[in-house]
């Protein structure tokens, strides 16, 4: 019954309209309350480290939910979530931690069918950016100043349930779009901005690691794609919440071709078990990438909006994963019933 209870907790979270959450106020003042949670750590993979976990905090309506993130490259996170909003917010680590909670404006005509965001993408050279959509899917396109400038309705176009639709996209530097639907093997390549029209090629998507779905993407700037993946793992009994996170990196996809990239991070190594879906990317001075991850509570009490920050060297080779790999499965098996 103990094991049993939470993950009923969680099954009510995450089914489609049904929100297990604290009473929020939505006359509230947005007042965030941030708590540095973890220091810096080293993980077995030698490229990787840990640099800080940031609990976020807030009782107002718009806060939680988080499922999407864009690093702007000046110390600038932006996250957006399952309610539409969007939320500006300095680098925890810095000084400065100014934020912005707002709703992300639509036009008349699409609202209350655009509100369930799940990934985003930039063009670094224009600051213009592109939001995904899950409960009506759809991509969306808004400039540097956050206005609308069009739509491109998927309704029609592809054969996802309402909430399993789009979960990962990224914009690649050659300007063509990579689209992954949630726990499909099946995704999406554009050659351009799908926005200008033209159908998209096929990719097939071979998980690395079984059941791990990917739930965001982002390039680096060596050309290769950092992939975010995450698991519910109901077996895991006393371990609260239950999911489990990887990162994978390769090359980008090819239509037509199969795409399998290759697991270089267990997160379990450096973060504490959440439901990570926000992956951002930001070069650094010294040559290591800082990798930025966001937590989607599920707008539910008993999870936690965490920011965690990791650096990776992308000059080193990522070592092999299968003795991390086996750890892993050393790990679920020593915690199923």
């Amino acid at each position: 019954m103990r094991r049993l209870l939470p993950l009923a907790f969680v099954a009510l979270a995450l089914a489609p309209g049904t929100w297990l959450r604290s009473h929020v106020d939505e006359s509230a003042p947005v007042i965030i309350v941030i708590e540095q949670v973890e220091g810096a750590k080293k993980a077995g993979n030698a490229a990787w480290r840990r640099e800080g976990v940031w609990h976020y905090r807030s009782d107002h309506a718009l806060f939680g939910g988080f499922s999407a993130l864009l690093a702007l490259g000046d110390g600038q996170l932006v996250a957006f979530s399952d309610r539409g909003a969007r939320l500006a917010f300095g680098e925890p680590d810095r000084s400065e931690r100014e934020y912005s909670l707002v709703l992300q404006e639509v036009t008349p005509q699409w609202l209350g069918e655009l509100w369930d965001i799940e990934a985003a993408t930039r063009d670094p050279a224009t600051g213009a950016y592109w939001l995904a959509y899950e409960n009506h899917h759809a991509i969306a396109r808004f400039t540097q100043a956050d206005g609308l400038e069009g739509v491109r309705d998927l309704e029609g176009e592809v054969d996802w349930s309402n909430n399993a639709g789009a979960e990962a996209m990224v914009r690649l530097a050659d300007g063509r779009f990579v689209l992954l639907p949630e726990g499909k093997s099946e995704g999406q390549i554009y050659s351009a901005d799908p926005l200008r029209g033209g159908q998209p090629d096929r990719i097939e998507f071979r998980s690395p690691a079984k059941g791990f779905a990917a739930v965001d993407m982002q390039q680096l700037p060596d050309g290769r794609l950092l992939v975010l993946l995450r698991d519910l793992k109901w077996s895991w009994g006393e371990n609260w919440p239950p999911f489990a996170s990887l990162i994978a990196i390769g090359e980008p996809p090819r239509a037509g071709a199969i795409w399998s990239p290759s697991l270089t991070l267990d997160l379990g190594e450096l973060a504490p078990p959440e439901n990570y879906e926000g992956l951002g990317l930001r070069a650094q001075e010294d040559g290591r990438i800082a990798v930025w991850l966001i937590a989607d509570d599920n707008l539910a009490a008993l999870q936690r909006t965490l920011v965690v920050k990791l650096s990776f060297d992308p000059t080193r080779q990522p070592a092999s994963f299968g003795a991390n790999q086996a750890k892993q499965k050393a790990r679920e098996t020593a915690r199923t019933p």
